[in-house]
């Protein structure tokens, strides 16, 4: 142990990436199914088409980036013979789980240069453990994905601004406008933080060549996504066009939720308290307010996006994911502000063992917590059964989009049934998947409609996380469990027909 310590003290960096490596492996291997509707129905059903050589709608609004990517280890699993859609899910997240790690190679390089190693240390350790990072590195949601060059573009112009000494400023300032336009392609509302983060960059004191070239790499990545848009949409900047357009409507962005949830301005900050375990969260918000005084483009940036943000009614706790890391590298860069003097330091050092202790039982719960088992495991449990002819869902407690995806290639018919009358007699039909209240009632009656005899093969809980979500929104987290039957068809006569189809 004392070892461990002594290199891990020697070379910190390398230790943060072996934690934060472990942890989202971890998460890879346990942390199964989707987080969000987007995770999976708009990111996997995308990169499933692409993989199956299928062309997106030309209504698709998002760049072709990121499902482009997630198609490629899917096409490359299948060409090595690996069809199993749980297995080639398991590749994607920890190919995602690899990726993330850069995000804390990031932190702990800005801290380093801005405020010193100690800080870098443990900025570098919140971004690796703090309980909602692991999970969600693996997932597929934009929102996470983009976190990586947005801190990439802020550490290559620290790298441009420092110039001399044989580091290529112009070079660097061209990679930080390219990682800036990335971040803004994986995810387009983030232009709340791009725009100020441009200025910012052009009012800087450096050379103008600097500035010249971070903006031609910014441009360079519009302009060529302006151009895929062409060979998908058949329209230059559809995606533009698309996302950002309702921008030049901002009151109906204000008072129209489309939907989704709503909640006033202030909604954003009682998250973040949240987020950051109070009481501790109230002295950490503090220290990244400190934090981004002594960091002001990322500062002023962040401020952008939360006053944008908190202005549009559709206000989901994922969108603030694309910053989650600048507040913890602000936060680690106010911390000791926050510590020193008076008689702050041996409160602080009460609430900071108490986040820790809080944050491990999270960390704990989200790592291993299998999100929406009741809608992912049935489809995967009979996908593996390998004799699927038709498979029924009958959403009769809850109604969803079902993860067809799940149920493998050649995808066998999927029957959607919302409501009791819309169960009928199908030979094709040899699974069903059943949420009821009532479940026995519900068997009985699918049996009849059916004209088969269900016989049940195995039942489904939902996850402690899908539980506790649940407990905390139940109106926008659903928890349900699933029963699966095989459905064995009867003859007029009444006898089962052993054979299918």
């Amino acid at each position: 142990m004392a070892r461990l310590r002594s290199a891990a003290a020697a070379r910190p960096l390398v230790a943060l990436l072996v934690l934060g490596g472990l942890l989202r492996g971890l998460a890879a291997i346990f942390s199964q199914g989707f987080l969000a509707s987007d995770d999976h129905h708009v990111l996997v059903g995308a990169a499933d088409q692409l993989a199956g050589g299928l062309a997106l709608p030309i209504t698709y609004q998002r760049s072709i980036l990121y499902p482009g990517a997630v198609a490629a280890i899917m096409a490359t699993a299948r060409a090595a013979g690996l069809q199993d859609p749980g297995v080639e899910m398991l590749l994607v997240r920890l190919a995602q789980a690899a990726y993330s790690l850069f995000a804390i190679y990031f932190v702990f390089r800005i801290l380093e240069r801005a405020v010193g190693r100690d800080t870098a240390v443990v900025g570098g350790m919140l971004t690796a453990a703090f309980f909602a990072m692991p999970v969600t590195a693996v997932h597929q949601l934009e929102e996470v994905v983009c976190q990586v060059p947005l801190l990439a573009a802020f550490r290559w112009w620290q790298r441009a601004e420092d110039g001399g000494h044989g580091s290529q400023p112009n070079a660097w300032a061209l990679l930080a406008g390219v990682a800036l336009g990335l971040a803004l392609l994986l995810r387009l509302p983030l232009i709340g933080f791009v725009i100020p983060f441009t200025v910012l960059v052009l009012l800087r004191p450096v050379a103008p060549l600097r500035r010249i070239a971070f903006i031609t790499g910014l441009a360079t990545v519009i302009v060529l996504q302006g151009y895929s848009n062409v060979a998908v949409n058949h329209q230059w900047g559809y995606t533009f066009i698309q996302r950002l357009g309702p921008m030049l409507r901002p009151h109906d962005l204000a008072l129209d939720a489309g939907g989704y949830p709503s909640s006033p301005p202030w909604h954003y900050v009682f998250t973040l308290l949240a987020a950051f375990v109070p009481p501790f969260s109230v002295l950490f918000l503090a220290a990244a307010v400190q934090g981004a005084r002594r960091l002001p483009i990322l500062g002023l940036a962040t401020a952008g996006f939360f006053v944008a943000h908190s202005l549009v009614a559709n206000k989901q706790e994922r969108f603030l994911l694309p910053v989650v890391p600048v507040l913890l590298l602000l936060g680690a860069a106010g911390l000791p502000w926050i510590a020193g003097g008076g008689a702050w330091p041996r409160a602080y050092r009460g609430l900071w063992r108490y986040f820790w202790v809080v944050n491990g039982v999270l960390l704990v719960v989200l790592t291993f917590s299998f999100a929406k088992k009741d809608r992912v495991a049935p489809l995967l449990y009979i996908y593996r059964r390998h004799d699927a002819t038709g498979v029924a869902v009958a959403q009769y407690n809850q109604t969803f989009h079902v993860p067809e995806y799940y149920l493998g290639r050649p995808r066998p018919p999927l029957f959607v049934w919302q409501a009791r009358e819309q169960a009928v007699a199908d030979a094709r039909v040899n699974y069903v998947v059943l949420y009821s209240d009532q479940p026995e009632p519900d068997r009985e009656q699918l049996a009849d409609a059916l004209r088969s005899e269900l016989t049940l093969l195995t039942v489904i809980p939902p996850s402690l996380a899908d539980r506790l979500a649940h407990a905390i929104n139940p109106r926008h987290n659903k928890a349900r469990t699933a029963m699966i039957f095989r459905a064995t068809p009867i003859d007029s006569s009444g006898t089962r027909t052993s054979a299918r189809p």
